[in-house]
Parts: structure tokens; C-alpha cells; sequence
């Protein structure tokens, strides 16, 4: 879910805050699939062994060719994210996980954040709901769950509250969480619907690619990215 793509795409409070920005991948991530999106949109996915709290790394390139950081934790929490634009994201997340929800038919996740740039912070929270029914889907030759959410971010500093809502799919066995549905609230305007196109893993066309393929032809080189996160 990149839930924080919506988050940038607000104006940041001042209040100035010197961050270090994550933009080199950790040598010990190996990648382990690669998804396109039906919004220009094309996601390597790292896992990574041995890297402290990252457990898992993603690079988002988009069709106007800006690439966007994903750091995740064991749990598929976000812990920092690096977006065109200069937008820096730091985050921690408590609570449950994709797998307890699988488990346990549904789990709560909280991330707390705070988005940098140009010196300017915003703190922010968001709340998940995973729900898993017992709803599966084959794909790239491997059974995934399939599981609903419900997410809502609220900007303390701003007032502004947000929402999104969709589906992600989650292989226990390649601990892989890939985005299939994204729906946002459009934030006073259309809302935005983003969905999965296809999944390669290794082995298979399109492992490794960094072109996206798909709605590029709908897009300028600037639609990918809303005003405020355009490089």
C-alpha cells in the first residue's frame, strides 16, 4: 500500500528538522519480485537479510522516470520512504502485521510519521485495518491471500484526515506483500484508483524491469506524481 504517496502530497508545516536521507539499497537485498501497476507504475521488491531493522526494500519507478524509496521493517512497516521532489519520510509502526491478520482474520497497525522538505516537518499518524476473509488469488505461479484494509491518516498539525481503502495480497512462504487495489478519497477531487497488472518472480518476463507498461499512455510525464511531488 503506498499509503505515504498521499501523505507527500500535502504542504508541510514549518518547523525546520535536519534529516540523513536513505537512498542507497543495502548490500544484503536480494530481489525477489517486480509489479506493475496500472498507473505508470513499476515496483522492484527486496528482501533483505541482515540489514538491521530493513527487512524488505522497494523502488518504485514511475513513467516520467522519478524513483521513489521504500524501507520497510519485518512486519512490512514503513520506516523511511524517499520521494521525488524532496520529500523524506521517517516512520515506526506498532501493533499487528499482514500475517497476525491471516491468522487471526483481522489486525490494527499504527504508523507514526514525520515528512521533511526543504528544512519544513509535518508529523502524522495512520491507522490500518487488515481484514482476511479467506479469499486467495493465484498469481506468477504462487497462491497469495488476499486481504482487505482500511486506512485512515490524520495530520494534527494541518487538521486534515484522510482516507484510503483496497485490497493487498501476502505469500506466506516468499513473506511478499504486493499492492492490488488502491482507492483513495481524492482529497477534496476525483478519487485516485490504483490497481495491479501483473507480478513476475524470478525467472519469469519482466523480473527486474524498471520500465513501467501500463496507463503511461493516459499519463503526461507529470501526471505520475501530483504537483507537490513532481521532480
Amino acid at each position: 500500500m503506498r499509503k505515504f504517496v498521499i501523505l507527500a502530497c500535502l504542504t508541510v508545516a514549518a518547523s525546520p528538522l535536519a534529516a540523513e536521507t536513505l537512498r542507497q539499497r543495502p548490500e544484503s537485498c536480494v530481489l525477489v519480485a517486480t509489479s506493475q501497476d496500472d498507473h505508470c507504475a513499476v515496483t522492484n521488491h527486496f528482501r533483505c537479510d541482515g540489514a538491521g531493522p530493513i527487512a524488505f526494500w522497494q523502488e518504485i519507478t514511475h513513467g516520467n522516470g522519478a524513483v521513489e524509496i521504500h524501507a520497510d521493517d519485518a512486519k512490512h512497516g514503513a520506516i523511511e520512504i524517499v520521494m521525488p521532489g524532496g520529500f523524506h519520510i521517517r516512520s515506526k509502526s506498532s501493533g499487528g502485521s499482514p500475517a497476525e491478520a491471516v491468522k487471526t482474520g483481522k489486525s490494527r497497525v499504527t504508523e507514526r510519521a514525520t515528512l521533511t522538505r526543504d528544512g519544513a516537518s509535518q508529523s502524522s499518524s495512520i491507522v490500518v485495518e487488515y481484514i482476511y476473509d479467506g479469499e486467495t488469488r493465484e498469481l506468477a505461479g504462487k497462491r497469495f491471500k488476499r486481504l482487505s484494509y482500511e486506512a485512515d491518516l490524520d495530520y494534527p498539525q494541518s487538521g486534515s484526515k484522510l482516507h484510503t481503502s483496497g485490497t493487498v495480497l501476502f505469500n506466506e512462504q516468499l513473506d511478499l506483500l504486493i499492492n492490488e487495489t488502491e482507492v483513495s478519497d481524492g482529497q477534496g477531487g476525483p478519487g485516485r484508483r490504483i490497481k495491479l497488472k501483473t507480478l513476475a518472480l524470478e525467472g519469469r518476463k519482466g523480473f527486474g524491469s524498471t520500465k513501467p507498461k501500463y496507463g503511461c499512455q493516459s499519463l503526461s510525464l507529470n501526471e505520475s506524481f501530483p504537483p507537490e511531488v513532481r521532480a
